[in-house]
């Protein structure tokens, strides 16, 4: 007997902004969002709060910041640098401490820039999860061969490339990382890394098509800001409208039903 096909739908950026919050609110309410990924350093955290309060249906979880830009530089002095190890565990805990202590249940964490796959981040926002009763942790992962399929299928013979790519290091980094993530729920893949910031209704659609048995975890920048729509490349910030209606679109609803994927609730989410 095959397992169910199960999706989760998450939001990143959630509390960087009005724009990104209204989004996030309205894809939730009209949509198929049900997990939105909190940033306790943003700009907007508090009306995020007040949003989350509002929707008890929604599941929120921590994303984690630990850069402003150029995650890649960061990177590096992680690696190199010890003396910032306690600037790691210092910001993990008081960014988780900022969320529980305005009475939020974590259901999740991920990280800006992806940031939290790093191998010096990755298992002390593990143990710190654990600690802390959150039951599921993001590993980007499995994306390489639909990514590359629908870029192929475009015409996009560069961004089929850039796919293998960008989708084999971060495979490399899920294979070497899973281990530390004992005890934490991990989806069996997750999509959104590839075409961050351009999750378009059609490539939803494809995905949907061939979503295999388990969980698929797929992630999201929506914005409610109308001058955000992209076409063919993302926003510096990959924050857009264009993602917002994929999610409230009635086509990607009916292709859920149709091809029988459950949308995985917040009670459900440590299943």
């Amino acid at each position: 007997m095959s397992l169910p096909r199960r999706l989760i739908t998450t939001a990143d950026d959630f509390g960087v902004s009005l724009e990104v919050n209204r989004g996030v609110e309205t894809a939730h309410r009209e949509g198929i969002l049900r997990f939105a990924s909190l940033m306790a350093k943003g700009p907007a955290f508090e009306d995020a709060v007040r949003i989350a309060r509002a929707n008890p249906g929604l599941g929120v979880g921590l994303h984690l910041e630990l850069c402003p830009d150029k995650p890649e530089l960061w990177g590096l002095k992680f690696y190199f640098q010890r003396s910032l190890r306690a600037f790691i565990e210092g910001q993990i805990r008081a960014q988780l401490d900022r969320v529980l202590e305005l009475g939020l249940r974590p259901t999740h964490v991920d990280g800006h820039f992806n940031i939290h796959v790093h191998p010096v981040v990755f298992p002390i926002l593990a143990r710190a999860a654990r600690a802390a009763g959150i039951a599921r942790i993001r590993l980007p992962g499995g994306e390489v061969e639909a990514g590359v399929s629908y870029a192929w299928s475009q015409g996009r013979w560069a961004d089929a490339a850039a796919s293998l790519g960008l989708g084999g290091v971060f495979g490399a980094l899920r294979r070497q990382l899973t281990r530390q993530a004992e005890g934490l729920r991990v989806p069996e893949r997750t999509f959104g890394l590839l075409r961050s910031g351009m999750m378009g209704t059609d490539y939803l659609l494809w995905l949907i098509d061939r979503l295999p048995p388990g969980t698929t975890e797929v992630y999201f920048h929506p914005s409610a800001d109308p001058a955000s729509a992209v076409t063919d490349r993302p926003t510096p910030t990959h924050r857009t409208v264009t993602e917002l209606r994929t999610l409230m679109s009635p086509r990607v609803k009916e292709a859920l039903a149709r091809a029988g994927v459950l949308l995985v609730k917040p009670e459900e989410s440590g299943d």
